[in-house]
């Protein structure tokens, strides 16, 4: 995997992880149009896919 496609998956997962810390009750939210469950799912299901892809290349702290 080239240095620019591992930065490009770096930066889709980190937006991906800033659009699911904006959910808020996500859980029991019943005014959505989509559930907000279901949104926090898929969001979830993606980062671990990307994480997985860039295991061998990147390491991600929860430290900032």
């Amino acid at each position: 995997m080239e240095k620019n496609e591992i930065k490009k998956l770096v930066d889709l997962r980190v937006k991906l992880i800033t659009e699911f810390s904006k959910l808020r009750d996500y859980k029991n939210n019943p005014n959505a149009i989509m559930k907000e469950v279901d949104y926090a799912r898929s969001l979830h299901n993606t980062i671990q896919n990307i994480d997985e892809l860039l295991k061998e290349h990147v390491n991600f702290s929860d430290k900032k």
